[in-house]
């Protein structure tokens, strides 16, 4: 089990690493002005009690898959989004889904993410989806495709025990001052979603392999061909290939668990006239003042996936995030517990492989 604190040498290389999540332990080593067989105690400590991993953050469209995603709302009293979370948990294609403890407009929600090969399956699975919002259930739904998806993660603001985030007059004043250079600002650790391609079995597995490492190695990545009922290429022909998927559509990031971030809240928010709101960009680029935050948008819509710690008085957040939203735009927040899914590309891999077999 991990300590309630992070040591200085640890905290000294996660904040190396988020700035830089490309840095080999070698690289770290001499920024850190340290031995490599110290970067290598740091991380295999951290790796055994707080889950460290860099991860790649993929441009799903090149592997021939879309990121669906959206939430459903309805009274609290209703049992109807009991029903659509069960469907939720039945469906192979959904690999994130959060449900509402507590939200800022008083109803149901619950927030869902599938990704899905482009073609019949979307379709099918849209359609499906589309169900839910008509007679008998009548929820009010709002979904769209991601086109982009980006991961943050400010270790400035943790000192290795407590995270430094509860003045919420400088985050009011923070963001409020980005809304006048809202067409400037930068977007950090952002990935574009291209145009679909047809899906392809081996991109893919490379994709999954990537999705769970960014430095994925060519005997992880033989493993999956084999699981997938495939002869792998040759070890020299994996890494080539293995090097051009990485440079073509992964950027990495840092996966992190165990540092005091116990509190989940979800920013939902939808730009009724998205020709003349500045929202979307506006949170994606105010993410990385966050202790930790994902970012997906598209389709007018934006979901801001918050980790923050306990003492985060959530409804000063919301009304912080509401007052951003104007004429334009409506926003939600609400508190969750956890993701009662969260599943890797692995998963989809699996059920293309399945597909194809028959």
């Amino acid at each position: 089990m991990a300590s309630s604190s992070v040591g200085p040498g640890e905290l000294r290389l996660l904040r190396r690493l988020t700035i830089n999540p490309e840095l080999r332990p070698a690289a770290l080593a001499a920024e850190l002005d340290v031995t490599r067989s110290a970067v290598t105690q740091l991380w295999k400590k951290l790796e055994s009690e707080r889950e460290l991993a860099i991860r790649g953050n993929l441009d799903l469209g090149e592997l021939g898959l879309r990121l669906v995603f959206g939430w459903a709302c309805s009274a609290e009293t209703s049992d109807i989004i009991d029903k659509f979370s069960g469907w939720l948990k039945t469906s192979p294609f959904v690999t994130r889904m959060t449900r509402s403890v507590m939200s800022s407009t008083m109803d149901a929600r619950v927030y869902f993410e599938a990704t899905v090969p482009v073609g019949r399956t979307e379709e099918w699975f849209l359609s499906q989806v589309n169900r839910f919002a008509k007679r008998p259930y009548s929820l009010s739904m709002k979904q769209g495709i991601a086109s982009t998806i980006s991961h943050n993660m400010n270790m400035g603001l943790y000192d290795g025990t407590s995270w430094d985030f509860s003045n919420y007059f400088r985050l009011e004043a923070s963001i409020g001052a980005a809304k006048g250079y809202v067409d400037v600002l930068p977007t950090v650790g952002s990935v574009d979603q291209s145009e679909v391609r047809e899906p392809d079995l081996e991109t893919l597995i490379y994709g999954s392999a990537l999705d769970e490492s960014y430095f994925a190695t060519s005997s992880m990545v033989g493993e999956r061909f084999r699981q997938a009922g495939l002869s792998p290429p040759a070890g020299r022909t994996i890494r080539r290939r293995l090097s051009q998927v990485r440079e073509g559509l992964a950027t990495p990031y840092v996966d992190l668990k165990n540092i005091g971030l116990r509190q989940k809240l979800m920013v939902c928010a939808n730009e009724i006239e998205a020709e003349k709101s500045q929202l979307s960009r506006l949170l994606s680029a105010q993410a990385s003042t966050f202790p930790r935050a994902r970012v997906i948008t598209g389709s007018g819509l934006t979901v801001l996936d918050l980790e923050v710690p306990e003492m985060v008085d959530w409804i000063t957040m919301s009304q912080i995030l509401s007052n951003l939203a104007g004429k334009t735009s409506e926003i939600c927040t609400f508190i969750a517990s956890h993701h009662e899914i969260e599943k890797r590309l692995e998963s989809i891999v699996k059920l293309y492989q399945s597909a194809a077999r028959h």
